[in-house]
């Protein structure tokens, strides 16, 4: 167990120690979409990354980053199984501080996904960064879902995908996903960006998930755009984007956006699209699902479903001005 990353909830991992290759050697590099710092320290290296997210900085008109801390340690002076380690959490500190004064110029964005309590988590609470969102994550094997036998029994409502309606239909479908997002998150949401009163002065959170809505409709495959019509009004009453978050471990897949209108929730078609999901993915493949600390009613639909809760993490973020002090 040499290994490390600050994000590993979020990536599909089990636990926070685990087995990879050791990370490539280097002091410092920033490179167009990429910002790392690096240090070896007593037979270990530790490396601060932060990845650009270009849908956020077009939206928000300013750089927006993700940074993770990675560490590896094959000689165990580094990390233990507690991640209780006095030299880490100095090492992590000092290191974000240097790579802080050398970030890339003009205004900036900077946040992370990271577990209460670890190293990276008091490194950035002590360099600055706020909370602005609490996290909760869940996760199991598509096979072992459970599903109501009865969900899928209503001759009104049928599950199906975008890849299922006729190539007419597509288009007035992809619309009605939208006004379902418009009418489900504008005056509610359960993200950051409904929350961090910086990124709401900027644009309102709806607007970042409409962004997001058409990236999807780009990059998921019409298979795994599971999608409910209420055949009575011949409209779309719930759909849930299923993909692959990039970097996530193996066969594991989340979904990405799901959203059931007003007058169809409490009727179990967040089930029923979940028994539409068992019958795209293979049984073996696993699901990882993210929602907000506060979002119970969704915490119940996973538990419901068999999921079982596997960590929290937040989201602290530090906001640069466009000279560095």
């Amino acid at each position: 167990m040499s290994y490390h990353r600050s994000d590993w909830p979020e990536m599909g991992y089990h636990e926070p120690l685990g087995q990879k290759a050791p990370l490539l050697s280097g002091g410092q590099a920033l490179e167009h979409g990429t910002w790392t710092r690096q240090r070896d320290h007593l037979g270990g290296r530790l490396r601060w990354t932060a990845h650009q997210n270009e849908l956020e900085s077009n939206l928000y008109g300013l750089s927006v980053w993700y940074l993770v801390l990675e560490a590896d340690d094959p000689q165990g002076n580094l990390l233990s199984a507690a991640l209780e380690n006095p030299v880490l959490d100095e090492l992590s500190e000092e290191e974000l501080e240097k790579m802080l004064t050398t970030r890339p110029s003009g205004e900036a964005y900077v946040a992370a996904k990271v577990v209460p309590g670890q190293p990276a988590y008091k490194a950035l609470l002590r360099s600055g960064f706020e909370e602005v969102e609490k996290r909760r994550l869940y996760t199991c094997r598509v096979g072992d879902l459970r599903l109501k036998e009865t969900i899928r029994g209503r001759e009104e409502i049928e599950y199906t995908s975008l890849s299922g309606v006729p190539r007419s239909r597509i288009s007035s479908c992809r619309e009605e996903i939208l006004r379902l997002c418009r009418r489900s998150f504008s005056e509610s949401g359960h993200s950051r960006h409904f929350t961090d009163p910086f990124l709401l002065e900027r644009r309102p959170g709806v607007e970042y998930i409409l962004a997001l809505m058409n990236l999807n409709f780009t990059g998921v495959p019409p298979e795994q755009f599971l999608i409910a019509i209420d055949t009575r009004v011949s409209r779309v009453c719930g759909f849930s984007a299923v993909g692959k978050k990039p970097g996530l471990e193996g066969d594991t897949y989340t979904q990405l956006l799901s959203a059931v209108s007003e007058e169809h929730r409490g009727q179990g078609l967040y089930q029923g699209l979940t028994g539409l999901l068992t019958e795209i993915l293979a049984h073996e493949f696993r699901l990882l699902n993210v929602t907000h600390a506060t979002n119970h009613t969704m915490q119940k639909a996973y538990r419901d479903s068999g999921r079982i809760h596997s960590a929290d993490t937040v989201i602290l973020r530090r906001v640069f001005s466009g000279t560095r002090s």
